[in-house]
């Protein structure tokens, strides 16, 4: 296939024509990935010219853009290489034994030579995907460790869980870790077949969609050509929606290099939005690169939302501190002497949101049934909810609850749903309520946040069925029933 099938492919899905060329011209123009620090947005724009190279030089004039029919200005262009900026890279390693042990050392091997080449500025994450996902290394620069961990993978499996792998892989984009490059990107090499990890290709494409981080995908099939073509056509397409570039595997060594080269030859554009508003939704953001007569556009979505942080009204540990122990001091003194000191203290208050009112409920007399007559007693009113996990330590389990007002989700065993056993899960980190209707979810300032297929939550939103919640390492699925 490689990058003229990549191109095709794209023509073809009429939902993203704008990340197709126009029929005949040569070239490449796509929005690689996006970044938004109020008020700019950060563009990677991958660019090559007719003859399959990138330009020395992009020059602010040729582009334009705008993000939900808001034009924005562009304030800079740099290349990538001349940023000083690095690179996160998380490769997925497939461990199935699906990959023949030639290819696997070739692989490694290749993934070695990348690790000997990271710049300082890089991080690197390695985690194999099989049977179940594993993470050898989290990110760092150490080469040593990078060198150790891709020694332990080794191509045992029987089942490849290629859709679960890319789904947790995406939440890369929301790691707030401060020596963490803004530049983030997936590699993978797959022959593009999930086995039982629970998700579809429409699945996998609905989550970068919305959040999308570029997928480097090399795709190496050994499978019948019916089945090779299609899964690797669903691998490209998947590459595609998040940002990406997909290239059909031919010789390992030389599609790593090219890989490698394509994620570091972007531009970096500066775009400044003076009036773009926070909002958990995506929005998309349409550049165009003008050449001569010649123009060439593209789209990808943006949310435009920032990692979770602590509450704006929470108080902050040291203010805790120092209010407890002057606390303590005074009473200390005033017991110990007989005389009270007036200490100047700052209290800080919480402001706790009053729960809502309980609704009174007008009760009649209970009268006992004549003999013979069946009393039925109705059902609560509300809506009938399952909770399934998808991935996490208890993968599998499903809840059904019956939402009359809201249930809260959270690690406490208090919780109308909890998971005492997901330590990345706040004790109440989010709550489904009812409103009309409509079921919707809220964040309940958790640490780490919580996502909705895929995405930051801001504010309130309303969720549909079948979408999935991520808090902390757990990640459900929400259905609906009767």
């Amino acid at each position: 296939m490689g990058i003229r099938h990549f191109s095709a492919l794209l023509l073809a899905l009429s939902c993203f024509a704008g990340r197709a060329l126009a029929q005949g011209e040569p070239g490449r123009f796509a929005i690689s990935q996006v970044t938004y620090q109020s008020p700019v947005l950060m563009a990677y724009v991958d660019v090559l010219n007719q003859d399959g190279q990138p330009p020395t030089k992009l020059n602010p004039a040729d582009l334009s853009a705008t993000i939900a029919q808001r034009s924005l200005k562009i304030a800079s262009v740099t290349p990538f290489s001349q940023s000083g900026n690095g690179v996160a890279y998380l490769f997925l390693v497939d461990v199935s034994k699906s990959i023949a042990r030639t290819a696997f050392n070739q692989m490694r091997t290749a993934v070695d030579s990348w690790i000997d080449g990271l710049t300082p500025g890089d991080r690197m994450a390695i985690s194999t995907f099989g049977e179940q996902e594993r993470q050898l290394v989290d990110f760092t620069s150490n080469k040593n460790a990078l060198h150790a961990a891709l020694q332990r993978a080794a191509p045992t499996d029987k089942l490849t869980k290629l859709y679960l792998a890319l789904q947790n892989a995406s939440n890369i984009r929301q790691r707030t870790d401060a020596d963490l490059p803004s530049r983030r990107v997936i590699v993978i090499l797959s022959d593009g077949k999930d086995e039982g990890s629970g998700y579809t290709a429409d699945d996998v494409g609905r989550i970068f969609q919305q959040s999308p981080i570029p997928i480097y995908a090399i795709g190496f099939s050994t499978l019948p050509s019916p089945q090779k073509n299609t899964y690797l056509e669903a691998l490209n397409r998947v590459a595609a929606l998040s940002g990406g570039l997909f290239i059909e595997g031919s010789s390992l060594p030389q599609d790593y290099q090219a890989v490698r080269a394509a994620i570091r030859r972007v531009f970096l554009v500066r775009l400044d939005c003076p009036g773009c508003q926070l909002s958990s939704q995506s929005q998309p953001l349409a550049m165009t690169y003008t050449t001569g007569t010649a123009s060439r556009m593209d789209r990808l979505a943006v949310s435009l939302s920032v990692p979770a942080q602590a509450q704006a009204n929470e108080e902050p540990w040291w203010r805790q501190i120092l209010s407890h122990i002057t606390w303590k001091i005074g009473l200390s003194l005033a017991l110990g002497t007989g005389v009270v000191i007036a200490i100047p203290v700052v209290v800080v208050v919480k402001r706790k949101e009053k729960p809502p009112p309980t609704p009174i409920t007008p009760t009649t007399p209970t009268v006992p049934p004549k003999p013979g007559v069946i009393v039925i007693t109705p059902p609560a009113a509300g809506r009938s909810i399952e909770l399934t996990v998808l991935s996490g330590d208890e993968r599998g389990r499903a809840n059904q609850v019956n939402l009359s007002s809201n249930i809260v989700v959270g690690r406490d065993k208090k919780c109308d749903v909890s998971y005492p056993n997901d330590l990345e899960m706040s004790a109440k980190h989010f709550e489904l309520s009812l409103a009309g209707d409509h079921v919707e979810v809220q964040d309940l300032g958790s640490t780490n946040g919580t996502l909705l297929n895929g995405a930051q939550l801001v504010t309130k939103q309303r969720i549909e069925d079948g979408d999935w919640i991520r808090a902390g390492l757990t990640e459900v699925r929400i259905n609906f029933g009767a």
